[in-house]
């Protein structure tokens, strides 16, 4: 019986790396093709990298996930982002979400730093007004932007900013604010959504549109155009 004889594929040019534009650029064809990706050697080697035979147990593997049962969506099911202002667990359509990000130094605008506006925060190169969401539902305390130092036994800091902006707004609606901890995104079902009682006297339940129960706690969804509404109204007094 005789064995089978093992290809041994030839490992694959890649002088693009070593002396094309990924490299020291010594190659002397960058004169003629200006950039790899117009030359004919790295050409020939994608055809033959998407030409290659699959690897043992692809195809299987692929008609296994192919064969699965698709998921379905339920379409009653929202998307909101959950997060914790001092002692309350509030949250906001997932799709007014930019971005969360860690803590990071705050620039004060003089005679303007008071109420709600707490200033400036340098967002990917972009300064962006900082707000306190504490201070506009009428919560105490606020997530702290002053640097502290490194102490290996403190317990690490769940304070992070979010980035929010109107839908639509294509980012003239947008706004930098500090919350205490991140839950992250949930789906929640629309029909467990249920009115804000009207004997609750808190002044944060005026920008509530709904409650509904998350992990045992009670969860307060904003109303994405009251909150906006109130810190252009804020800002602007």
């Amino acid at each position: 019986m005789s064995t089978p004889l093992q290809v041994i594929e030839a490992p694959m040019e890649d002088c693009w790396r070593r002396i094309g534009v990924v490299g020291d650029r010594s190659c002397p064809e960058l004169e003629t093709y200006i950039h790899c990706r117009n030359c004919p050697v790295m050409a020939d080697a994608a055809r033959a990298f998407f030409d290659r035979q699959a690897p043992e147990g692809y195809l299987e593997s692929w008609s296994r996930i192919l064969e699965e049962p698709e998921v379905v969506v339920d379409p009653d099911a929202t998307s909101v982002l959950v997060f914790r202002l001092d002692r309350e667990w509030l949250s906001l359509p997932a799709t007014a979400l930019i971005e969360v990000t860690p803590l990071r130094p705050l620039h004060r605008v003089p005679h303007r730093t008071a109420g709600v506006l707490q200033g400036l925060v340098n967002v990917r190169g972009q300064l962006q007004l900082c707000v306190s969401l504490h201070g506009l539902l009428g919560l105490e305390g606020r997530p702290s932007f002053e640097p502290t130092a490194p102490d290996n036994d403190a317990p690490i800091s769940t304070a992070r900013l979010l980035v929010v902006e109107r839908n639509g707004s294509q980012g003239d609606d947008r706004w930098v604010f500090g919350v205490d901890e991140v839950a992250g995104v949930q789906r929640v079902l629309r029909s467990a959504l249920r009115s804000v009682p009207s004997t609750v006297s808190q002044s944060s339940t005026r920008y509530c549109q709904a409650l509904f129960d998350w992990q045992g706690q009670a969860v307060g969804l904003l109303d994405e155009s009251r909150v906006f509404d109130g810190l252009r109204d804020s800002i602007g007094s």
